[in-house]
């Protein structure tokens, strides 16, 4: 007989391994290399210091004279709070119960369970790992009075089932988007269907789009140290720093020579090993596009995690569904780290327990989390070109 014994035993020493091995090296070849860590953890923040510039206690000299003189080594202190990300399986106990007689149907149960909440996991976290560290997924750029058919910008950052927060100018939530679950999801005619109809008082009003109890919370991604309006960041004003600001680029059109020359000023100004490029579906058709207008072969490379890719002058370029139109990322991964208090691990009780009966309600939910923050140590070796 399967009793929630046995399933909370299934979660704890079957499924996690399974699920930390598809979130970690699973999940986004650029992720997979970048190094996991429990270093400069410390209380509830990430604590680091890197290093800025050399000490130029390097020369030549004569053979009885002084030796060069070294300076202090000149350091960055980066600060920033640990993150907390979460991910909730919920089963319903009348269907626990009658699984519980057939091993086969209870497996099916929980494998459900858990490939949504891998699914779920994976897409909302490379999510964050390309996003500005807001949370903010979009803005409503076109609305109906009395319609519940959004417009929005970039449809490939929602997905159905995502429940979000549309919070106006002054920062407060609109009552008629709170905790609003995504209908549906028109990706040709960009555009998401909202359970509430838009009212007539809010038709003009910019309305921003966040996941649900994330503002503010997440993770500063590619997209945030690329995004120099975010003024400071780890915790230091970043304004006339420019070791910790990424770099901007509008080459117009894909071209090959404007991308050799990106990818060179990041190896001669900020000492990049670029072995990335990171973009849209869009950018990355425009790139096949001139490489075959040049007839210089698109080699395919396979990735960390099985992902494949074309590359260029050696680099992978790899596409994800959360890059802008037009836009990549160029950049370095060995200077990215995810620093984590623990890895991914269920909420347990006092007794131990990770699925336990929800209060007041006839279900049982268990909860996966990680305690961690992504940081690069080094922003100035990532570049953000923008393409026609």
């Amino acid at each position: 007989m399967i009793s929630l014994s046995t399933a909370d035993s299934a979660l704890k020493n079957v499924y996690l391994d399974v699920i930390t091995n598809q979130l970690n090296n699973n999940l986004d070849p650029f992720y997979a290399k970048i190094d996991k860590t429990t270093q400069d953890v410390v209380g509830n923040e990430v604590k680091k210091l890197v290093p800025l510039g050399i000490n130029g206690g390097i020369g030549a000299g004569s053979e009885v004279g002084s030796l060069p003189t070294s300076n202090e080594n000149t350091y960055l202190a980066l600060t920033s709070k640990l993150k907390n990300l979460y991910g909730t399986i919920e089963i319903s106990d009348k269907a626990l119960r009658a699984s519980s007689s057939d091993s086969g149907a209870f497996l099916n149960l929980l494998n459900a369970e858990m490939e949504n909440l891998i699914e779920s996991s994976r897409f909302n976290f490379r999510r964050m790992l390309y996003g500005d560290g807001t949370g903010i997924i979009s803005i409503i750029n076109d609305d109906l009075a009395g319609s519940n058919v959004y417009g929005v910008l970039n449809p490939y950052s929602f997905a159905v089932g995502m429940r979000l927060d549309g919070y106006d100018d002054s920062g407060e939530i609109v009552d008629i988007f709170k905790n609003q679950p995504v209908l549906d999801v028109d990706y040709p005619n960009e555009s998401i269907t909202l359970p509430n109809a838009m009212t007539e008082e809010l038709e003009l009003e910019p309305i921003y789009l966040y996941i649900t109890g994330s503002k503010g919370k997440e993770f500063v991604g590619l997209e945030g140290i690329c995004d120099t309006t975010i003024k400071e960041l780890y915790g230091i004003d970043r304004t006339n720093i420019s070791a910790l600001n990424g770099i901007t680029e509008n080459h117009g059109t894909v071209s090959i020579t404007s991308l050799m020359k990106t990818m060179d000023n990041l190896r001669i100004n900020a000492n990049a090993n670029v072995d990335f490029i990171i973009s849209s579906h869009f950018f990355r058709r425009s790139l096949q596009k001139v490489l075959k207008a040049k007839s210089m072969n698109t080699d395919i490379t396979v990735l960390e995690g099985g992902f494949r890719s074309i590359t260029f002058n050696g680099v992978p370029v790899y596409t994800v569904q959360f890059i802008e139109p037009g836009y990549a990322f160029i950049l370095d991964s060995s200077v990215w780290h995810m620093h984590q208090l623990c890895d991914w691990t269920w909420l347990s009780n006092n007794k131990g327990e990770v699925l336990r009966q929800r209060e007041g309600y006839p279900t049982h939910v268990a909860t996966l989390v990680k305690y961690c923050d992504l940081i690069c140590d080094h922003p100035n070796t990532v570049a953000k070109v923008k393409t026609l």
